[in-house]
């Protein structure tokens, strides 16, 4: 029961330390520091039958010396606070808002034991914890609570700087000893069982064809065919196959291994060991590999879940590959094919009657790969050639979620992410784009045939829902992993549905963003949000009056600058002045173009009115009755003003036109900030 408990503290929990007081920069009378209530019933989930938590703690009393004090959680209306101790060394005379309260608590025990550190702002382990994804949820909640392993990195860098506190003394445990009378191959795994874990990675069918197909460009791949045939036709059975470097016979045994550690070179988009067993797993019972390295011999190998079960073995089968599918596997000069046998059914439910399973199921690989590798269809990845992928002899077109004409895009910007030491720092790469507008862009595919044109509406959306598809766009090695929604940074919100953001990183930065092992997943570390949030104030108003329809002609770019990679941020949230930003012509915090509001001809459809709650000062909505602008209580004096034109219609229409100024420029975000 090991919890890494953080919080940034605030002014008016740092009159705990008497050295703070001393100095005459108290606010408040409070003498401790604040528990949120989810984080006790998260780590001591008897407390809701208690008011008082004992805890033995460990702290510094100066550079050298380590106190324990019997300390306390004590409820406090719904939340708790942290009493019992209040240093009075002047060692703390670093506390300033903004210092990171970190403890390791053990709440196995009674009284709880724990070990706490007030870390200062400059210091390289506050920063390495707050750089890494760990601190993630930092960002919409004050403390956070991370279990056991949730919390590795934190302990680690703990560990590292304060050993006094939080290292772990060595032990060797008294049964190290082989003894003659054990069976210690007994504590192996049983293949059978661990064969039915890894299979349940969360792969759906498009995302494990997507990580074998990382395989393939991993190993320079120029062109990758893909064998889906219907499974009415000779079963349900899928073959990957590329023109790559392709592997020897050793190569090939470690590639079947699981877990198997290798050097991964800058491109290489492999990363556990694991991708190509745990994607293969996922949807067959049956994997085998065919690869040939350039004047080596060819290799087959077979993982067969029924020979698992029936020998409980971790042997690998080399038997000849059956006849039907000779054709899908049959390699030139060099190569690897990856074919699946004895597939289990699609697990994804049918959409609709119109559509075969088979049908819906191509459809979604076809899709999924178009947007995934989009980056390299189109011969954008530096270093490499144009890849082909072709799907039943089809070949696939890129579908650029940044890349429609009319897209409006502003200067790349790099945000650094501080690591332990300054050897492990790395970069993201931040730009944003704006896509068209609806009437832009129903006026763009106009010349098209219905079907050309649902196919256009299809690929902007990304086969969604327009509104689902803003957001961040996480590429990893120029492949993209993630997209779609803000991770906490905002809310989803129709008027800025315009709005994508590419953050490309590459191997060095995985560790902080947390890189999980479907490398689907990604975490922000609390340290880069604030430099991001300030980022995309600029793009976020641009959206809006794009989809307000205010922005500039659709053949008016916002940026021709090309690809520019230019210095930036740090994790302290500081931006320079180049970067992503707006074009010159556009003034930063200005509307996208010059026109003039809307007249005040818009009361008879338009309504101002108060709601109890919200995250920004005002929303504007489309209801039943026409347009309406949703005012909220963060700003007392608009809620003050809406009540005194309760009456006066023109009055109200006037107000939400001036609004609407106020929002091309930003200031609902502002405002909210500043809440």
């Amino acid at each position: 029961m090991k919890f890494t408990i953080l919080r940034l503290l605030t002014h008016s929990e740092l009159g705990m330390f008497h050295e703070y007081r001393r100095q005459g920069k108290e606010r408040a009378k409070q003498r401790a520091i604040n528990f949120d209530w989810d984080v006790v019933d998260k780590v001591f989930p008897s407390a809701k039958d208690s008011d008082i938590i004992a805890i033995d703690c460990r702290r510094m009393e100066d550079e050298n010396t380590v106190v324990e004090v019997a300390s306390r959680l004590k409820r406090q209306h719904r939340n708790w606070r942290f009493e019992g101790d209040c240093p009075t060394s002047s060692y703390y005379d670093f506390v300033d808002p903004g210092v990171l309260f970190a403890m390791v608590v053990d709440a196995s025990t009674q009284p709880a034991k724990a070990s706490w550190i007030a870390i200062p702002v400059d210091h390289p382990a506050r920063t390495s914890i707050l750089g890494h994804g760990e601190s993630a949820r930092l960002g919409k909640s004050a403390m956070i609570a991370l279990y056991d392993d949730e919390g590795e990195h934190s302990q680690t860098v703990l560990a590292e700087h304060f050993p006094q506190l939080f290292k772990e003394p060595e032990t060797v445990s008294v049964t190290s000893q082989p003894q003659a009378d054990n069976n210690y191959d007994d504590v192996a795994p049983d293949p059978l069982g661990l064969f039915k874990i890894l299979a349940r990675a969360g792969h759906s069918l498009p995302s494990a064809v997507a990580d074998l197909v990382d395989n393939s460009l991993s190993h320079g791949a120029r062109e990758i065919w893909i064998t889906f045939p219907s499974p009415n036709e000779g079963g349900r059975w899928m073959c990957i196959r590329d023109d790559g470097t392709g592997m020897t016979l050793a190569g090939l045994r470690n590639a079947m291994k699981i877990g198997h550690q290798r050097d991964y070179d800058d491109a290489d988009l492999g990363k556990f060991g694991y991708g190509l067993k745990g994607a293969a797993w996922s949807q067959a019972d049956r994997l085998t590999v065919v690869s040939k390295a350039a004047g080596e011999a060819s290799g087959t190998l077979t993982w067969d879940k029924d020979h698992l079960a029936k020998t409980r073995r971790w042997e690998l089968l080399n038997d000849p590959v059956a006849l039907q599918y000779s054709s899908a596997i049959e390699i030139a000069e060099s190569g690897t094919a990856v074919l699946l046998t004895q597939m289990r059914p699609a697990m994804e439910p049918t959409r609709g009657r119109g559509e075969s399973p088979y049908a819906q199921e191509l459809a979604a690989i076809k899709a999924h790969l178009e947007l995934v590798f989009h980056r390299y269809i189109e011969g954008k990845v530096p270093g490499r050639e144009k890849v082909v992928i072709r799907l039943n002899n089809e070949a696939l077109k890129p579908n650029n979620p940044m890349g429609h004409p009319l897209t409006k895009e502003f200067d790349e910007r790099r945000i650094e992410l501080q690591g332990q030491t300054p050897d492990k720092s790395s970069v993201l790469y931040v730009r944003a784009h704006v896509t068209p507008n609806e009437a832009e862009f129903e006026e763009y595919i106009k010349p098209l045939t219905p079907l050309e044109q649902r196919v256009e509406r299809e690929r902007l959306s990304l086969n969604g829902r327009a509104n689902d598809a803003q957001g961040f766009y996480f590429y990893r090695l120029d492949r993209l992993i993630k997209w779609g929604g803000w991770e906490d940074l905002f809310a989803k919100d129709e008027h800025t549905k315009l709005l994508r953001v590419a953050v490309d990183f590459d191997r060095t930065a995985e560790e902080q963003l947390q890189v999980d092992i479907s490398k689907q997943l990604v975490r922000l570390p609390f340290a880069v949000t604030e430099p991001l949030k300030d980022l995309l104030k600029v793009p976020r108003a641009a959206a809006r009056a794009r989809y307000d329809k205010k922005a500039t002609s659709a053949t008016t770019p916002l940026n021709t600058s090309g690809e520019n990679r230019s210095a930036g941020t740090s994790p302290t949230g500081t931006v320079s002045t180049s970067g992503l930003m707006p074009p010159t012509s556009v003034p930063a915090q200005a509307p996208v173009s010059g026109a003039p509001p809307a007249a005040v001809s818009r009361k008879d459809r338009t309504s101002v009115r108060i709601i109890s709650s919200g995250s920004a000062p005002w929303q504007r909505k489309l209801g039943f009755k026409g347009e309406e602008v949703e005012v909220t209580p963060l700003v007392p004096a608009l809620v003050a003003l809406v009540q005194i034109l309760d009456k006066d219609a023109d009055a109200k229409a006037a107000l939400s036109e001036f609004l609407r100024v106020l929002e091309t420029a930003g200031v609902p975000d502002l405002l909210a900030d500043k809440a």
